[in-house]
């Protein structure tokens, strides 16, 4: 009987070894998202933004940055009228081939910056006669020091985020799928593709906020997650090749 079981096990680890050899000659391919943030994006005006030393020294070399300060003009609600210039904070961000040190999960960058998620869903945004694009949707508050000079104080900021990922074929908000995916293709394809993460960020207000500093111009949450899905469903649009693409929830 232990010859046996030592016979088969010799078999599979046969088998194993000589599929090595019968694998698809390995191969990179690239994202399906184009990296190249517009100068508008629908009502929104973008302004270039060059990543910190330390988003780039934490990530592998050949991890590639976008980003851009984004800004919408919005009527102010007040007997006073005129206009109040909303702002949002996004980044396209490429993987290289170390997947493992290229991109993570957006959350342990939020962390390592002083952010406490409160609440994290997922919530899909439609781009109408494209797609389903799912996203992961965070809450999360964070101190910082706001006034002017010799006057500053610290308090809290509240910050709405979206993030998704974006492959060679797929679309997806989990980490967890984007990893199987590439398991699955690294094995079956002999391929190893190359990830966008998309995520878009804008401080809001829900009223709690400490009364010695002006929160008059920011946003509630109501209108911060209008106008970052307006600007996702935008950068989806006009950024994706839709005809590549599936998302998997």
């Amino acid at each position: 009987m232990a010859l046996k079981r030592s016979l088969i096990l010799a078999a599979v680890l046969a088998a194993g070894m000589s599929s090595i050899y019968v694998l698809p000659p390995f191969h990179v391919t690239e994202s399906a998202m184009n990296l190249e943030i517009p100068k508008e994006v629908g009502d929104w005006t973008t302004t270039s933004q060059v990543p910190s030393e330390k988003e780039i020294t934490s990530l592998a070399s050949d991890t590639v940055f976008s980003k851009a300060t984004c800004t919408l003009l919005r009527s102010r609600d007040s007997l006073f009228g005129g206009l109040i210039e909303d702002r949002a904070e996004l980044s396209i961000v490429l993987s290289g081939q170390d997947l493992a040190n290229s991109i993570h999960r957006p959350e342990r960058c939020m962390e390592a910056q002083g952010h406490k998620v409160y609440a994290s869903e997922k919530s899909d945004i439609e781009v109408p006669n494209l797609g389903m694009v799912p996203t992961r949707r965070l809450l999360s508050k964070q101190n910082i020091t706001a006034g002017k000079v010799g006057e500053r104080i610290e308090v809290e900021l509240k910050m709405l985020t979206y993030y998704f990922f974006v492959g060679n074929e797929t679309i997806t908000e989990s980490h967890k799928t984007r990893t199987l995916v590439d398991m699955r293709d690294r094995l079956k394809k002999g391929q190893a593709q190359k990830w966008a993460y998309v995520l878009v960020s804008m401080p809001f207000k829900d009223g709690s906020e400490d009364p010695r500093f002006n929160w008059e111009a920011m946003p509630d949450l109501k209108i911060a997650d209008a106008e970052v899905r307006s600007l996702l469903e935008e950068i989806s649009e006009s950024n994706i090749n839709w005809k590549q693409v599936t998302a998997l929830n």
